[in-house]
C-alpha cells in the first residue's frame, strides 16, 4: 500500500495542474443591454398620490418602485432589461434613468439647501450652485453637477412633497426627455435672492 501512496499523490498534484491551466468556463448572459428606445413625443399625466404630485412623461415609458422607497422611470427596453435582470439573477449597467427619490421625515422648518445637504452630503464634493424654482405649485431648488463615472450632466430639482415633511428630489441627465420638461420652468439664483 505505502508503495502506491506517492504514485497517487504525483498523479494528483499533475491533475490538479492540468485542470488549473484549462480555461474558466464563460457563463452565457441571458440579458443583453439594451439600446434605449426612443421617447414617445406623447406625454402622459404620471401620478404618485402618496407625494400630491403628477409629473408627465413619455407615453411609452414605465415607472418603477424601488426598495428604497424611490421612483426610477425607463424608456421600454431599459425597463425590460432590468426585468430580464431580476428574472434571471444577473446584474448589468442600466442605461442612464431619470428618479424621484424620496427622503422622508424631513425637518420642513429648515431651509431647502439645508435638507439636500444633510440628504446627499455627496453633493459637497460637486459643489453646485443652487438656484430657486417653482415646481408644482411650490418652491423648488434646482442645481446640477458634472457626474464623473457616467460622464454626464446631472440635473436635480428638490422640493417638499404635498404632506410637507417628505423631500423629493428629481434626477437625471440633463437631456433626459423627463428633466427637460420638468426644467422649462425658469429658475431665479439663491445668491441673487439673498442680495434683494
Amino acid at each position: 500500500m505505502n508503495r502506491l501512496m506517492p504514485a497517487t499523490m504525483t498523479v494528483g498534484c499533475v491533475m490538479s495542474i492540468a485542470m488549473a491551466m484549462l480555461p474558466t468556463p464563460a457563463f452565457a448572459r441571458s440579458c443583453r443591454p439594451p439600446t434605449p428606445a426612443i421617447a414617445s413625443p406623447n406625454l402622459q399625466p404620471l401620478n404618485v398620490e402618496a407625494f400630491g404630485l403628477t409629473l408627465e412623461i413619455p407615453r411609452n415609458y414605465r415607472a418603477m418602485l424601488r426598495s428604497s422607497g424611490h421612483i426610477t422611470f425607463h424608456d421600454p427596453n431599459s425597463f425590460s432589461f432590468i426585468q430580464c435582470l431580476a428574472r434571471a439573477g444577473e446584474y448589468g449597467e442600466v442605461p442612464p434613468y431619470v428618479a424621484l427619490e424620496v427622503h422622508p421625515a424631513v425637518d420642513p422648518t429648515q431651509p431647502l439647501v439645508d435638507l439636500i445637504r444633510e440628504r446627499r452630503p455627496w453633493l459637497d464634493y460637486y459643489a453646485p450652485e443652487y438656484a430657486t424654482a417653482e415646481f408644482a405649485g411650490q418652491t423648488a431648488v434646482r442645481y446640477t453637477y458634472f457626474n464623473e463615472i457616467y460622464q454626464l450632466e446631472i440635473a436635480n430639482l428638490t422640493f417638499l412633497a404635498e404632506d410637507g415633511r417628505t423631500l423629493l428630489t428629481l434626477t437625471g441627465p440633463i437631456d433626459h426627455p423627463i428633466m427637460v420638461n420638468v426644467l422649462n420652468a425658469p429658475a431665479t439664483n439663491l445668491s441673487d435672492l439673498q442680495a434683494q
